[in-house]
């Protein structure tokens, strides 16, 4: 049992699953706040049935931003020193949570990633999908010079370091993924990936479904992973991020 880290579960209409996940996020995290990000079913009321802290955005600002507002509440109104971020439907089993945060402990790394293909696994991944994710992690690691297989996953830990950096503009409002891996290597944190599984999602669809959604989510992160590689102030910022927070 999680006693020393909060878990941050966004979620934007995720009425049909988000209760199964609590219910089996709790056998393994004392600590959980879920962020629902203006949902329009009823994600808010089946969420605060589980007796877990609830905060609700009035309208849905986006992924990144529901992370956001719980790293602002976990610094704020908490002294936790870690935070895991933990996708709502139901995709990651909790039970690799403990993977996650050990590193972190153990002060070996300031963000941890969940990798989905550090080691075999059997579910198997849409082939579009793994492709692009495969092809993010190949220049993220190239551009960081540290193999990153999974640079896009939503089993995600950090201590209180990075989630002020997080809180600053250099955070993405969208899509917060191997453009933020990037980011945080170059301005010094310490990275390390743990091998976890991935399961089916309990709905159908995803934040990148459709024609337009991925083909936009390529294109953005791709420009955003350019721009924080090719940056060489982030050192000097994470000083003043520091200093100010």
């Amino acid at each position: 049992m999680i006693e020393d880290g909060l878990i941050i579960v966004p979620a934007y209409n995720e009425a049909e699953v988000i209760e199964s996940t609590l219910k089996e996020l709790k056998e393994y995290a004392q600590n959980i706040l879920v962020v629902d990000d203006g949902s329009t079913d009823q994600t808010y009321e089946q969420a605060k049935s589980q007796g877990v802290l609830v905060l609700q955005h009035p309208t849905n600002l986006g992924y990144a931003s529901a992370l956001k507002t719980g790293f602002l509440y976990g610094l704020r109104h908490t002294a936790y020193n870690y935070f895991l971020t933990f996708d709502a439907d139901g995709q990651h089993p909790p039970a690799f949570l403990e993977k996650v945060i050990q590193p972190l402990r153990d002060d070996e790394a300031d963000f941890v990633i969940g990798s989905r293909y550090l080691e075999p696994a059997e579910f198997k991944h849409p082939f579009l999908r793994k492709a692009g994710s495969r092809l993010f992690s190949f220049f993220t690691s190239l551009l960081i010079s540290q193999k990153i297989t999974d640079p896009t996953s939503g089993m995600v830990g950090l201590n209180r370091r990075v989630a002020k950096i997080f809180l600053s503009e250099f955070f993405p409002l969208d899509f917060p993924d191997a453009d933020v891996v990037i980011m945080l290597a170059r301005m010094g944190f310490k990275i390390k990936e743990v091998p976890v599984e991935m399961r089916a999602s309990k709905r159908k669809g995803s934040m990148h479904s459709g024609m337009v959604k991925p083909i936009y989510y390529f294109f953005k992160m791709s420009t955003s992973m350019i721009h924080f590689a090719l940056r060489r102030d982030l050192k000097e910022k994470r000083r003043e991020l520091e200093s100010v927070f």
